[in-house]
């Protein structure tokens, strides 16, 4: 018997027993695509790499973070703030020796985070340009229930009213992409019925909603059910798994509603907001969530364009969790105050590998997520980068620039390349060619660039 494909878009749909509707969309799976796997079978189109900004503040310690050789493969080796991803060294390649040029004296945190995402300066509060996460959309985002979607670990204040100092997506100017720092806010939106915006009251309603209704999950067994009868063996253990982890990510954002397994918002008299970091920490727990949710949203496409804001630009966060000696501003007491040079200061470094722990947490997700015939981290590039180079001074040279993944066979990955003093705005032009965009161009003023970095693509 022919076995029909099944279309792209397919979803299993429910209700709930308040009568909200419910869709699940389902993981990239074999009977979807042609033959040979390269394209899906309904339409005939050709599978489009992911995309996601990875984006932390206040930057490096550059003399930890640049390895020390380039190359490929054995020729390089992993510098040492950049060993907690040595697991998955095969997929990095890292960019170093680039400069950011729009970075402006006594506004240095908020034109650095616009130069790294826009490749333009600012003007006033607003980004003059698209940033880059909004390039890509316009390339591969027809079709996806959503253009883009951010999400963010800790919504520690920048202190600041400049747009790039809130979020790092952006429309163009005064147009800004706000993440969502509440994980029971993003599975409510990417799950059911409703889509409420970051910071939209209905946000309240959905998670008031949630608490009285019956599980996502049990509103689509029949629509499952129904399913699984036309799927192979592997698509129906992809399945099966899928709809597993959706339903352990509700239990464990239904035990923190309730303040179970969270000491800190058992501290505090506040009734806890479903996981959201309210004491500016950026907790492992938050950041496991929003990476599962992040994992789910792309492996079902619900959006093919990501920004995860693991912390805001200039962000005055508290890493008290890491160590008791860790209780301080991390921008200001910690990356300003602490002595030490570009390769010696031992706090802001524990916090840069905290930092690089929570990204490894995000990548191994990726690589453990099938994904058509391959995995979500082969299929996705990943841009990280931060708002500024060595924080202590506001340095604009060796901004720390990392793409991880294989964006689909269009990186070769295990790479270290060095371009010293070379222009950043290059890295965002070569990032949009790879995800398809016909620029030849990208940015403004000294953030202008015609030419991509040499070697990168494959």
């Amino acid at each position: 018997m022919t076995i029909k494909a099944l279309n792209r878009r397919t979803v299993l749909r429910g209700m709930l027993a308040t009568g909200a509707a419910v869709t699940i969309p389902l993981p990239l799976l074999e009977i979807m695509l042609n033959q040979s796997g390269t394209a899906y079978a309904q339409p005939n189109a050709p599978i489009s790499p992911l995309y996601v900004t990875w984006f932390f503040g206040n930057g490096t310690l550059p003399g930890r973070w640049k390895p020390a050789r380039t190359g490929s493969g054995s020729a390089w080796e992993l510098s040492p703030e950049l060993q907690p991803l040595a697991d998955h060294k095969p997929y990095l390649t890292v960019i170093s020796g680039l400069e950011n040029k729009l970075v402006v004296s006594g506004v240095e945190h908020p034109t650095g985070s616009a130069g790294a995402t826009t490749g333009a300066p600012i003007s006033g509060n607003a980004v003059r340009a698209a940033s880059i996460d909004q390039v890509v959309a316009d390339v591969i985002s027809a079709g996806a229930p959503y253009r883009s979607l951010e999400v963010g670990v800790t919504p520690a204040t920048p202190n600041g009213p400049q747009d790039s100092l809130h979020t790092v997506s952006h429309r163009g100017p005064n147009s800004r992409n706000n993440p969502e720092f509440d994980p029971k806010a993003v599975f409510n939106r990417l799950f059911l019925g409703t889509s409420p915006a970051p910071s939209d009251p209905q946000a309240e309603q959905a998670a008031k909603l949630a608490r009285v209704r019956k599980s996502v999950l049990d509103s689509v067994l029949q629509d499952g059910a129904s399913l699984q009868q036309r799927l192979g063996a592997a698509d129906k253990q992809r399945v099966e798994q899928h709809l597993e982890s959706i339903r352990a990510i509700e239990r464990r954002l239904e035990a923190t509603a309730s303040g179970e397994d969270s000491p800190s918002a058992c501290s505090t008299p506040v009734a806890p907001t479903a996981g959201k970091d309210v004491q500016s920490e950026a907790p492992p727990a938050v950041n496991t969530a929003m990476v599962e949710l992040s994992a789910l949203a792309l492996a079902c496409e619900r959006t093919r364009v990501l920004s995860f804001m693991f912390s805001l630009p200039a962000a005055h966060i508290y890493y008290r969790h890491l160590a008791p000696d860790m209780n301080d501003d991390f921008h200001d007491t910690i990356c300003h105050g602490d002595p030490g040079d570009q390769s010696s200061q031992p706090r802001v470094d524990k916090g840069v590998i905290y930092t690089m722990r929570c990204l490894n947490e995000f990548l191994t997700k990726l690589k453990n997520t099938p994904h058509g015939s391959s995995n979500l981290l082969a299929s996705s590039l990943v841009f990280v980068t931060s708002d500024t180079a060595w924080g202590k001074t506001h340095t604009r040279t060796e901004w720390p620039v990392l793409l991880a993944g294989k964006a689909g066979g269009r990186l070769r990955g295990d790479e270290h390349h060095n371009f010293p003093g070379d222009n950043l705005s290059k890295a965002l032009l070569t990032v949009a060619q790879i995800m398809g965009s016909k620029a030849t161009e990208i940015g403004l003023d000294a953030g202008r660039v015609t030419s991509p970095l040499q070697g990168i693509q494959v």
